[in-house]
């Protein structure tokens, strides 16, 4: 069974800081690499890396209805 120490994009920080810049959450990188997303969630709890937030602003929010 492989780990995230095996998936090389997960195993250097560098990679995992481009794929979380360009895909934003675990979810998107894990179905790019083909691997579950506790295991690119890991991976950036060890890096100490956490996805890009943003904020919506109160105007924004009433025309996507949130």
């Amino acid at each position: 069974m492989k780990t995230w120490k095996d998936i090389e994009e997960l195993a250097e920080k560098a990679a995992l800081e481009a794929l979380i810049e360009e895909m934003m959450t675990p979810t998107r990188i894990a179905r790019h690499l083909n691997c579950s997303r506790e295991s690119v969630k890991t991976a950036m709890r060890r890096h100490g890396l956490k996805t890009k937030t943003f904020v919506v602003s109160e105007e924004m929010r009433e025309r996507l209805f949130l």
